[in-house]
Protein backbone atom coordinates (compact mmCIF):
# COMPACT_ATOMS: atom_id res chain seq x y z
CA UNK A 1 0.00 0.00 0.00
CA UNK A 2 2.96 2.41 0.04
CA UNK A 3 4.28 4.15 -2.56
CA UNK A 4 7.61 5.31 -3.47
CA UNK A 5 7.99 8.24 -5.74
CA UNK A 6 11.29 9.08 -6.97
CA UNK A 7 12.02 12.60 -9.14
CA UNK A 8 14.28 12.19 -11.66
CA UNK A 9 15.47 15.71 -13.27
CA UNK A 10 17.05 15.79 -16.25
CA UNK A 11 19.85 18.49 -15.38
CA UNK A 12 20.73 17.36 -12.37
CA UNK A 13 24.41 16.17 -13.35
CA UNK A 14 25.00 20.22 -13.71
CA UNK A 15 24.10 20.90 -10.19
CA UNK A 16 26.19 20.90 -7.51
CA UNK A 17 26.57 17.46 -5.71
CA UNK A 18 24.40 17.22 -2.41
CA UNK A 19 23.20 14.59 0.23
CA UNK A 20 20.89 12.58 -1.85
CA UNK A 21 17.55 12.31 0.14
CA UNK A 22 15.14 9.25 0.75
CA UNK A 23 12.21 8.72 -1.29
CA UNK A 24 9.35 10.05 0.23
CA UNK A 25 6.74 7.71 1.15
CA UNK A 26 2.89 9.02 0.66
CA UNK A 27 1.15 9.80 3.73
CA UNK A 28 -1.33 6.63 5.22
CA UNK A 29 -4.69 8.10 6.19
CA UNK A 30 -5.59 7.89 10.12
CA UNK A 31 -7.92 4.36 8.66
CA UNK A 32 -4.63 2.59 6.70
CA UNK A 33 -2.27 3.40 9.74
CA UNK A 34 -4.71 1.38 12.17
CA UNK A 35 -5.84 -1.25 9.75
CA UNK A 36 -1.74 -2.13 8.92
CA UNK A 37 -1.63 -1.32 12.93
CA UNK A 38 -3.94 -3.89 13.60
CA UNK A 39 -5.28 -1.42 16.10
CA UNK A 40 -8.96 -2.45 15.82
CA UNK A 41 -10.46 0.33 18.25
CA UNK A 42 -9.10 2.71 16.53
CA UNK A 43 -9.84 1.26 13.08
CA UNK A 44 -13.31 1.52 14.30
CA UNK A 45 -12.42 5.10 15.36
CA UNK A 46 -11.57 5.71 12.01
CA UNK A 47 -14.47 4.71 10.26
CA UNK A 48 -16.65 6.59 12.52
CA UNK A 49 -14.53 9.83 11.40
CA UNK A 50 -16.75 10.73 7.95
CA UNK A 51 -13.98 13.17 7.86
CA UNK A 52 -11.61 10.27 7.08
CA UNK A 53 -11.51 8.73 3.34
CA UNK A 54 -12.61 5.49 2.81
CA UNK A 55 -13.60 3.48 0.15
CA UNK A 56 -14.64 -0.12 -0.50
CA UNK A 57 -11.39 -1.87 -0.07
CA UNK A 58 -10.65 -0.11 2.90
CA UNK A 59 -13.89 -0.63 4.11
CA UNK A 60 -13.63 -4.40 3.28
CA UNK A 61 -10.42 -4.35 5.26
CA UNK A 62 -11.93 -2.59 8.17
CA UNK A 63 -14.69 -4.41 8.51
CA UNK A 64 -12.14 -7.72 8.82
CA UNK A 65 -10.41 -6.57 11.33
CA UNK A 66 -13.52 -5.10 13.58
CA UNK A 67 -14.98 -8.62 13.48
CA UNK A 68 -11.59 -10.11 14.20
CA UNK A 69 -12.82 -10.02 18.09
CA UNK A 70 -10.80 -12.00 20.69
CA UNK A 71 -13.11 -13.78 22.29
CA UNK A 72 -13.63 -14.05 26.30
CA UNK A 73 -14.53 -18.35 27.62
CA UNK A 74 -16.94 -17.92 30.33
CA UNK A 75 -17.49 -20.86 32.48
CA UNK A 76 -18.95 -23.13 30.02
CA UNK A 77 -16.21 -23.10 27.72
CA UNK A 78 -18.22 -21.15 24.72
CA UNK A 79 -16.34 -18.25 23.70
CA UNK A 80 -18.34 -14.91 23.12
CA UNK A 81 -17.33 -11.82 21.96
CA UNK A 82 -16.91 -8.81 25.17
CA UNK A 83 -19.40 -6.54 25.46
CA UNK A 84 -17.26 -3.96 24.12
CA UNK A 85 -16.08 -5.47 20.93
CA UNK A 86 -19.98 -5.80 20.00
CA UNK A 87 -19.87 -2.44 20.57
CA UNK A 88 -17.15 -1.94 18.31
CA UNK A 89 -18.79 -3.99 15.91
CA UNK A 90 -22.02 -2.16 16.01
CA UNK A 91 -20.31 0.93 15.38
CA UNK A 92 -18.52 -0.51 12.64
CA UNK A 93 -21.80 -1.22 10.31
CA UNK A 94 -23.44 1.71 11.53
CA UNK A 95 -20.77 3.63 10.13
CA UNK A 96 -20.32 1.56 6.61
CA UNK A 97 -24.15 2.22 6.28
CA UNK A 98 -23.48 5.43 7.16
CA UNK A 99 -21.03 6.67 4.54
CA UNK A 100 -23.35 4.57 2.14
CA UNK A 101 -20.73 1.76 1.55
CA UNK A 102 -23.32 -0.91 3.38
CA UNK A 103 -26.49 0.42 2.87
CA UNK A 104 -28.78 -2.30 3.04
CA UNK A 105 -27.81 -2.79 6.54
CA UNK A 106 -30.97 -2.73 8.03
CA UNK A 107 -32.67 -1.93 5.49
CA UNK A 108 -35.37 -5.05 6.39
CA UNK A 109 -36.40 -3.42 9.14
CA UNK A 110 -37.49 0.18 8.17
CA UNK A 111 -40.77 -1.41 7.45
CA UNK A 112 -43.02 -4.13 8.79
CA UNK A 113 -42.21 -7.46 8.44
CA UNK A 114 -44.29 -9.78 5.60
CA UNK A 115 -46.33 -11.38 7.66
CA UNK A 116 -47.62 -10.65 11.67
CA UNK A 117 -48.90 -13.16 14.35
CA UNK A 118 -52.09 -11.90 13.00
CA UNK A 119 -51.54 -12.67 9.67
CA UNK A 120 -54.79 -15.05 7.86
CA UNK A 121 -54.41 -18.65 6.53
CA UNK A 122 -54.99 -16.78 3.05
CA UNK A 123 -52.41 -14.76 3.43
CA UNK A 124 -50.34 -17.15 4.48
CA UNK A 125 -51.02 -19.55 1.80
CA UNK A 126 -50.56 -16.73 -0.82
CA UNK A 127 -47.09 -15.69 0.53
CA UNK A 128 -45.99 -19.03 0.72
CA UNK A 129 -46.66 -19.79 -2.91
CA UNK A 130 -45.45 -23.48 -3.83
CA UNK A 131 -43.89 -23.99 -0.09
CA UNK A 132 -45.76 -26.07 2.42
CA UNK A 133 -45.10 -25.97 6.19
CA UNK A 134 -43.78 -29.24 5.77
CA UNK A 135 -40.87 -27.29 3.70
CA UNK A 136 -39.85 -25.53 6.80
CA UNK A 137 -39.23 -29.32 8.84
CA UNK A 138 -35.71 -29.59 8.85
CA UNK A 139 -35.79 -33.29 7.87
CA UNK A 140 -31.65 -33.80 8.99
CA UNK A 141 -31.00 -35.83 5.81
CA UNK A 142 -27.46 -36.46 7.32
CA UNK A 143 -29.05 -38.23 10.31
CA UNK A 144 -30.75 -40.25 8.31
CA UNK A 145 -27.48 -41.40 6.83
CA UNK A 146 -25.78 -41.73 9.41
CA UNK A 147 -28.51 -44.27 11.04
CA UNK A 148 -28.66 -46.45 7.46
CA UNK A 149 -24.52 -46.30 7.90
CA UNK A 150 -24.61 -46.93 11.22
CA UNK A 151 -27.13 -50.09 10.63
CA UNK A 152 -24.87 -51.37 7.42
CA UNK A 153 -21.46 -50.83 9.97
CA UNK A 154 -23.46 -52.92 12.65
CA UNK A 155 -24.06 -55.93 10.14
CA UNK A 156 -20.56 -55.73 9.00
CA UNK A 157 -18.59 -55.85 12.14
CA UNK A 158 -21.04 -58.83 13.42
CA UNK A 159 -19.66 -60.54 10.61
CA UNK A 160 -16.20 -59.76 10.70
CA UNK A 161 -16.06 -60.86 14.40
CA UNK A 162 -17.76 -64.26 13.05
CA UNK A 163 -14.92 -64.43 10.61
CA UNK A 164 -12.39 -63.31 12.68
CA UNK A 165 -13.47 -66.02 15.73
CA UNK A 166 -14.47 -63.25 18.05
CA UNK A 167 -17.02 -64.72 20.66
CA UNK A 168 -18.13 -60.89 20.46
CA UNK A 169 -18.40 -57.66 18.04
CA UNK A 170 -18.76 -55.26 21.06
CA UNK A 171 -15.34 -54.39 21.18
CA UNK A 172 -15.80 -53.32 17.49
CA UNK A 173 -18.89 -51.40 18.18
CA UNK A 174 -16.83 -49.92 21.10
CA UNK A 175 -13.94 -48.74 18.57
CA UNK A 176 -16.74 -47.12 16.30
CA UNK A 177 -18.24 -45.45 18.74
CA UNK A 178 -14.49 -44.03 19.94
CA UNK A 179 -14.00 -43.03 16.59
CA UNK A 180 -17.00 -41.25 15.82
CA UNK A 181 -17.21 -39.20 19.07
CA UNK A 182 -13.31 -38.42 18.41
CA UNK A 183 -14.88 -37.13 14.94
CA UNK A 184 -17.24 -35.04 16.81
CA UNK A 185 -15.11 -34.01 20.09
CA UNK A 186 -11.82 -32.95 18.38
CA UNK A 187 -12.65 -33.08 14.47
CA UNK A 188 -15.78 -31.23 14.43
CA UNK A 189 -17.52 -33.29 12.38
CA UNK A 190 -15.02 -33.17 9.26
CA UNK A 191 -15.07 -37.33 8.64
CA UNK A 192 -18.80 -36.92 8.66
CA UNK A 193 -19.05 -34.13 6.83
CA UNK A 194 -17.04 -35.59 4.32
CA UNK A 195 -18.52 -39.23 4.26
CA UNK A 196 -22.29 -37.13 4.39
CA UNK A 197 -20.90 -35.07 1.25
CA UNK A 198 -19.77 -38.13 -0.87
CA UNK A 199 -22.86 -40.07 -0.34
CA UNK A 200 -25.08 -36.36 -1.12
CA UNK A 201 -23.94 -34.54 -3.93
CA UNK A 202 -26.16 -31.54 -2.94
CA UNK A 203 -24.50 -31.47 1.15
CA UNK A 204 -21.68 -28.96 0.42
CA UNK A 205 -23.96 -26.44 -1.74
CA UNK A 206 -26.38 -27.01 1.09
CA UNK A 207 -24.27 -25.56 3.74
CA UNK A 208 -23.20 -22.44 1.78
CA UNK A 209 -26.95 -21.79 0.59
CA UNK A 210 -28.19 -22.04 4.63
CA UNK A 211 -25.42 -19.94 6.10
CA UNK A 212 -25.78 -17.44 3.06
CA UNK A 213 -29.81 -17.38 4.10
CA UNK A 214 -28.47 -16.71 7.69
CA UNK A 215 -25.54 -14.02 6.82
CA UNK A 216 -28.36 -12.21 4.32
CA UNK A 217 -31.26 -12.37 6.67
CA UNK A 218 -29.05 -10.53 9.67
CA UNK A 219 -27.86 -8.02 7.51
CA UNK A 220 -30.94 -6.59 6.50
CA UNK A 221 -32.25 -7.03 9.62
CA UNK A 222 -29.73 -4.84 10.94
CA UNK A 223 -27.56 -7.79 13.19
CA UNK A 224 -23.99 -7.32 12.96
CA UNK A 225 -22.65 -10.66 10.96
CA UNK A 226 -19.20 -11.23 13.09
CA UNK A 227 -17.50 -14.54 10.89
CA UNK A 228 -18.70 -17.39 8.83
CA UNK A 229 -17.43 -20.76 8.79
CA UNK A 230 -18.95 -23.01 5.81
CA UNK A 231 -17.63 -26.44 6.32
CA UNK A 232 -16.11 -28.58 10.07
CA UNK A 233 -12.81 -28.95 8.00
CA UNK A 234 -12.17 -25.46 7.40
CA UNK A 235 -13.40 -24.53 11.05
CA UNK A 236 -10.78 -27.41 12.08
CA UNK A 237 -7.95 -25.42 10.27
CA UNK A 238 -9.17 -22.13 11.32
CA UNK A 239 -10.64 -21.49 7.68
CA UNK A 240 -13.25 -18.85 6.76
CA UNK A 241 -14.05 -15.75 8.87
CA UNK A 242 -14.11 -15.28 12.61
CA UNK A 243 -13.87 -18.72 13.81
CA UNK A 244 -12.86 -18.04 16.94
CA UNK A 245 -16.38 -16.11 17.79
CA UNK A 246 -17.66 -19.85 16.21
CA UNK A 247 -16.10 -21.91 19.03
CA UNK A 248 -14.12 -23.53 15.88
CA UNK A 249 -17.40 -24.96 14.68
CA UNK A 250 -19.29 -24.14 11.21
CA UNK A 251 -21.83 -21.59 11.15
CA UNK A 252 -22.78 -18.03 10.48
CA UNK A 253 -21.45 -15.76 14.01
CA UNK A 254 -23.96 -12.79 14.64
CA UNK A 255 -25.53 -10.79 17.43
CA UNK A 256 -28.24 -8.46 18.25
CA UNK A 257 -27.44 -5.86 20.18
CA UNK A 258 -30.74 -4.70 20.86
CA UNK A 259 -32.00 -7.92 22.14
CA UNK A 260 -29.28 -8.54 24.48
CA UNK A 261 -29.53 -4.45 25.85
CA UNK A 262 -33.65 -5.63 26.30
CA UNK A 263 -32.39 -8.68 27.21
CA UNK A 264 -30.67 -7.38 30.36
CA UNK A 265 -33.68 -5.33 31.15
CA UNK A 266 -35.73 -7.82 31.06
CA UNK A 267 -38.38 -6.60 28.70
CA UNK A 268 -37.79 -8.16 25.20
CA UNK A 269 -40.13 -6.85 22.92
CA UNK A 270 -42.43 -8.93 19.94
CA UNK A 271 -40.10 -6.93 17.13
CA UNK A 272 -37.11 -8.04 18.68
CA UNK A 273 -38.12 -11.05 19.33
CA UNK A 274 -39.46 -11.53 15.29
CA UNK A 275 -36.53 -9.84 13.67
CA UNK A 276 -34.28 -12.59 15.63
CA UNK A 277 -36.45 -15.45 15.07
CA UNK A 278 -36.50 -14.66 11.25
CA UNK A 279 -32.60 -14.83 11.36
CA UNK A 280 -32.14 -17.79 13.32
CA UNK A 281 -34.15 -19.52 10.73
CA UNK A 282 -32.92 -17.53 7.81
CA UNK A 283 -30.85 -21.43 6.85
CA UNK A 284 -34.25 -23.52 6.93
CA UNK A 285 -35.90 -20.66 5.13
CA UNK A 286 -33.17 -20.53 2.20
CA UNK A 287 -32.87 -24.23 1.74
CA UNK A 288 -36.53 -24.00 1.22
CA UNK A 289 -36.44 -21.44 -1.16
CA UNK A 290 -33.23 -23.13 -3.25
CA UNK A 291 -34.53 -27.12 -2.58
CA UNK A 292 -38.46 -26.83 -1.79
CA UNK A 293 -37.21 -27.95 1.53
CA UNK A 294 -34.79 -27.98 4.59
CA UNK A 295 -32.33 -30.73 5.27
CA UNK A 296 -30.09 -29.04 7.99
CA UNK A 297 -31.56 -26.57 10.35
CA UNK A 298 -32.42 -29.25 13.16
CA UNK A 299 -29.88 -27.44 15.49
CA UNK A 300 -31.42 -23.74 14.68
CA UNK A 301 -34.96 -24.70 15.10
CA UNK A 302 -33.83 -26.73 18.96
CA UNK A 303 -31.80 -23.56 19.86
CA UNK A 304 -34.53 -21.02 18.75
CA UNK A 305 -37.39 -23.06 20.74
CA UNK A 306 -34.85 -23.33 23.43
CA UNK A 307 -34.65 -19.77 23.57
CA UNK A 308 -38.32 -18.94 23.50
CA UNK A 309 -38.98 -21.34 25.98
CA UNK A 310 -36.47 -20.79 28.43
CA UNK A 311 -34.47 -17.13 28.14
CA UNK A 312 -37.48 -14.78 26.67
CA UNK A 313 -40.49 -17.13 28.53
CA UNK A 314 -42.71 -16.80 25.21
CA UNK A 315 -45.77 -18.43 25.77
CA UNK A 316 -47.48 -19.06 22.17
CA UNK A 317 -46.39 -22.01 20.38
CA UNK A 318 -42.94 -21.85 19.86
CA UNK A 319 -43.19 -23.90 16.90
CA UNK A 320 -45.92 -21.78 14.78
CA UNK A 321 -43.46 -18.78 15.82
CA UNK A 322 -40.37 -20.48 14.15
CA UNK A 323 -42.52 -21.38 11.34
CA UNK A 324 -43.86 -17.83 10.39
CA UNK A 325 -40.50 -17.10 11.06
CA UNK A 326 -38.90 -18.99 8.52
CA UNK A 327 -41.68 -18.05 6.17
CA UNK A 328 -41.08 -14.12 6.39
CA UNK A 329 -37.09 -15.46 6.08
CA UNK A 330 -38.40 -16.90 2.78
CA UNK A 331 -40.28 -13.20 1.84
CA UNK A 332 -37.64 -11.38 1.88
CA UNK A 333 -34.83 -14.07 0.16
CA UNK A 334 -37.42 -14.03 -2.60
CA UNK A 335 -37.47 -9.62 -2.14
CA UNK A 336 -33.73 -9.92 -2.49
CA UNK A 337 -32.88 -13.14 -4.89
CA UNK A 338 -30.19 -11.09 -6.92
CA UNK A 339 -28.61 -10.24 -3.59
CA UNK A 340 -28.44 -13.64 -2.13
CA UNK A 341 -27.67 -15.25 -5.32
CA UNK A 342 -24.59 -12.58 -5.35
CA UNK A 343 -23.83 -13.65 -2.21
CA UNK A 344 -23.90 -17.44 -2.71
CA UNK A 345 -21.31 -16.96 -5.28
CA UNK A 346 -18.88 -14.63 -3.64
CA UNK A 347 -18.74 -17.38 -0.26
CA UNK A 348 -18.41 -19.83 -2.87
CA UNK A 349 -15.48 -18.59 -4.69
CA UNK A 350 -13.97 -16.65 -1.01
CA UNK A 351 -15.06 -19.50 1.41
CA UNK A 352 -15.74 -16.56 3.65
CA UNK A 353 -11.99 -15.89 4.44
CA UNK A 354 -12.93 -12.27 4.25
CA UNK A 355 -16.17 -11.23 6.24
CA UNK A 356 -16.13 -7.75 4.84
CA UNK A 357 -15.91 -9.01 0.91
CA UNK A 358 -19.25 -11.07 1.86
CA UNK A 359 -21.29 -8.83 3.26
CA UNK A 360 -20.50 -5.54 1.42
CA UNK A 361 -20.87 -7.99 -1.72
CA UNK A 362 -24.71 -7.71 -0.87
CA UNK A 363 -25.02 -3.97 -2.28
CA UNK A 364 -22.87 -5.02 -4.87
CA UNK A 365 -26.36 -5.64 -7.22
CA UNK A 366 -27.54 -2.72 -6.32
CA UNK A 367 -24.39 -0.40 -7.26
CA UNK A 368 -24.55 -2.03 -10.88
CA UNK A 369 -28.04 -1.61 -11.43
Amino acid sequence: MLLLTIHHHTDAYLQPLRPRRLPSRLALTPLEKAIAGNDVGAVVDALDDDAVPCDRALAIAALDKAAAVTPDSNDDGEQFAAASEEARLVRAYQALRRRGLAPSFGAAIDEPFPLSQGATEEQVRIESGDLSLAAFRPRDGAGRIFTLLGAVVCVAEIAWAKAWGSDSPYPLFLATAGLAAYDTIALKGAVAETITSAVDNTYLDRIVRHEAGHLLLAYLCGLPVQGCVLSAREALSGGGSGAAALNGAAGTAFFDPELNAAARRGRITRSVIDRYCIVVMGGIAAEAVSYGSSEGGKDDETALVSFLQETVGFTGDVLVQARMAALNGVILLRRHKDEYERLVKVLEQGRAESIGAAVLSIDDVAAAA
